[in-house]
C-alpha cells in the first residue's frame, strides 16, 4: 500500500530494528499509513514523547487512530482483528484462531529469548525458564512448517509474518541450517510482494541513512 501522508495509522520506525516487521505487516495489510522515522543515534526513541507511546523506548511501536499500540504480538493482533480479520487473523470462533495465536506468542515469547541463549551463550536449565531451550524451540518451530506452505496452511496470517521475521533473523545469523524447512520457509516469504516492497523501502531508508551520517 503506498504510504499516505495524513494516514491514520503511524509507524514509528527505524531502519535494521525490529521495526521492519511492522513495515512487511502493513504492507500485507494493505492499509494506508505512513512513517515517523525515529532517530537512534539522536536518541529519539527514549524522547518523553515517544515513550508517551511506549514506555520502553522500543521498536516498532504503531498509532492507530490515536491508540498506541506496543510490542509486535500486540500490533499484529490487534490490526489484523481491526482491518483484516479472516484474512490476515483467523475471526473468534475459528478453530485455527487457537493456532494462530500460538505462533504469534510462540515468537514472542519463546524464539526471542531462544535465540538470546545461543548468541550469548547461557547455560541455563531449560526447565528453569519459560522458553525452554535452543534446541526444543528449533524442533518446534520446523514442526510448524509441515504441512505449510504457511503456519495455517494456505493461509497467510500476521503469525506468517512474526516468524517470517524471526526465521529470517535466524538463517541470517547462522543460528538455523542454511538448507532444510526454515530456509525453505523463508525463501517463500522472500516471495511475497509485499516483503519485496518493504525491504525496498527499508534499503532506501538505510541508504538515507548513511548519507546523513556522512554528510
Amino acid at each position: 500500500m503506498p504510504l499516505v501522508e495524513n494516514a491514520d495509522i503511524v509507524l514509528h520506525y527505524a531502519p535494521k530494528t525490529r521495526s521492519f516487521r511492522a513495515l512487511w505487516f502493513l504492507e500485507e495489510l494493505g492499509q494506508p499509513y505512513r512513517i515517523e522515522h525515529i532517530d537512534y543515534d539522536k536518541g529519539a526513541h527514549k524522547s518523553p514523547a515517544f515513550l508517551k507511546l511506549n514506555p520502553m523506548g522500543k521498536l516498532p511501536t504503531v498509532v492507530d487512530h490515536g491508540i498506541p499500540i506496543a510490542e509486535s504480538g500486540a500490533i499484529l493482533i490487534y490490526l489484523s482483528d481491526r482491518y483484516s480479520s479472516g484474512v490476515l487473523a483467523p475471526e473468534p470462533g475459528d478453530v485455527r484462531r487457537a493456532d494462530f495465536l500460538r505462533w504469534l506468542f510462540f515468537a514472542a515469547g519463546v524464539m526471542e529469548p531462544a535465540f538470546c541463549e545461543k548468541f550469548f551463550k547461557w547455560e541455563i536449565p531449560a526447565r528453569q525458564v519459560a522458553w525452554g531451550d535452543f534446541d526444543s524451540m528449533e524442533r518446534t518451530a520446523i514442526g510448524s512448517l509441515s504441512p505449510g506452505p504457511w503456519l495455517l496452511g494456505d493461509q497467510f496470517t500476521a503469525a506468517g509474518v512474526f516468524m517470517g521475521s524471526n526465521l529470517h533473523f535466524g538463517t541470517l545469523f547462522k543460528l538455523f541450517p542454511a538448507e532444510g524447512p526454515i530456509a525453505d520457509y523463508v525463501a517463500r516469504c522472500a516471495e511475497r510482494p509485499a516483503l519485496k516492497r518493504a525491504m525496498a523501502m527499508e534499503e532506501k531508508f538505510i541508504a538515507q541513512s548513511e548519507a546523513k551520517g556522512s554528510a
